[in-house]
């Protein structure tokens, strides 16, 4: 029976994809993959940052106008990184990958310095001194460390099925770094980080069962980091089904003005602008929670349209990682896919009360100057890879077949 469905499905002729006779993803096509989405949430968080920020910054006696028009300065930063990233080559960031990781470790371990700035009960940030500029350095080290590990792992031609090579040229580095983002007690940083650099080893094709013990191994230091915090403790506790308390209308949580402000949207949304959670009731309505403000103002077809944009973005990615060329691009590939997939999945997690709340923005939508500049370096770099696929040039020199003839 077996060997009969094996020769039926050798028998299905295999789809053609690109310009060659391989069965493969078109390069062209993973490249629209990534960047059509990419833009699509950019013009999302747009609209949604200044709607989501405005009450807050009218509570602080600001100019709503003004404010917006420095996180527009940050976006418009955020882009030209983008934009500048994706026009180097693959050889650029070979070579710049150790400097860049160097660079972000320092930067990182500065929290622990006076240079540290406590926000939310997390030491993540640092002021720049001369300019009382804030910025949040885990954020820079995520593009750090997915450019490392591609690079160590190419540069010392690691044995990737030898757990030694592996553990000590890969996991010290990736032990330093979250040593320095829990100095800050970031947890949620902490765990986007460990997601990227499992992204990554799974794009180098290390043995699957290293996971499995990984994971064994992490679970415990995880469950250290939660019980050393009360509130986490609480949030952690507070998804757990059985142990969510129902809501109490005389002193809800944020998580039940979340709900109210998704369930208030309806199918259409209440309009832009227009939504009543953001009025001082979601403390984190511009960052953790515009997803519930983006639901209550667009309504069940905006947090669909934002889900499967997501959704588009890392399957492009993951065919990025899947079937390119070079080495090193499809390592930190795998890196920037999980980076951006699990901080849209526990940001949106957090929001519909399945995963507990750890002060994870939403990638591209969520105010932040950091993570979105870093953000959109680390979606340029890979851009930048889908440039310069092997399959790239072949498949857009067939425009010139489009091409009106030149005058002689």
């Amino acid at each position: 029976m077996i060997e009969k469905l094996k020769t039926r499905a050798r028998s299905i002729p295999k789809l053609q994809f690109g310009t060659g006779s391989r069965a493969e993803p078109s390069p062209v096509t993973t490249y629209y993959l990534i960047l059509v989405p990419v833009i699509c949430l950019i013009a999302i968080g747009f609209v949604m940052v200044f709607s989501a920020s405005t009450v807050r910054v009218i509570s602080q006696g600001e100019n709503p106008y003004t404010a917006y028009l420095r996180n527009l300065l940050i976006m418009a930063f955020g882009v030209f990184t983008l934009v500048v990233a994706m026009r180097l080559p693959n050889r650029f960031w070979y070579r710049a990958a150790p400097w860049v990781f160097i660079a972000t470790l320092i930067l990182q371990f500065l929290v622990v310095t006076p240079l540290g700035v406590e926000s939310g009960g997390n030491t993540n940030w640092i002021m720049i001194p001369g300019i009382s500029f804030l910025i949040q350095p885990s954020e820079a080290l995520k593009v750090g460390m997915a450019l490392f590990i591609g690079w160590v792992i190419i540069r010392l031609n690691l044995d990737r099925t030898n757990f030694t090579h592996i553990a000590v040229n890969v996991g010290l580095p990736l032990a330093v770094g979250l040593g320095g983002i829990m100095a800050g007690h970031d947890l949620g940083t902490a765990l986007v980080v460990v997601a990227l650099a499992a992204g990554a080893l799974a794009a180098a094709r290390v043995p699957g069962k290293w996971f499995g013990i990984a994971v064994l191994a992490f679970i415990p230091v995880a469950a250290f980091a939660v019980f050393q915090n009360q509130s986490r403790l609480q949030r952690v506790i507070s998804v757990i089904p059985g142990f969510r308390q129902p809501p109490n209308p005389a002193a809800p949580e944020q998580i039940d003005h979340a709900l109210w402000a998704l369930g208030s949207g309806g199918l259409t949304g209440v309009g832009p602008g227009a939504s009543k959670e953001k009025w001082n009731y979601l403390a984190e309505a511009h960052t953790d929670f515009i997803f519930a403000i983006l639901g209550e103002e667009l309504g069940l077809i905006g947090t669909v349209f934002v889900v499967v944009t997501f959704a588009v973005l890392i399957y492009g990615l993951t065919r990025l990682s899947l079937y390119h060329s070079d080495d090193f691009s499809r390592i930190v590939s795998g890196g920037v896919t999980m980076w951006i997939g699990a901080q849209a999945i526990i940001n949106m997690g957090a929001v519909v009360a399945v995963l507990p709340v750890i002060g994870v923005p939403l990638p591209l939508i969520s105010t932040g100057g950091s993570a979105f500049v870093a953000t959109c370096a680390g979606l340029g770099i890979v851009l930048s890879f889908a440039r310069k696929d092997s399959g790239m040039e072949k498949a857009f020199g067939l425009r010139t077949l489009f091409r009106r003839p030149s005058k002689k």
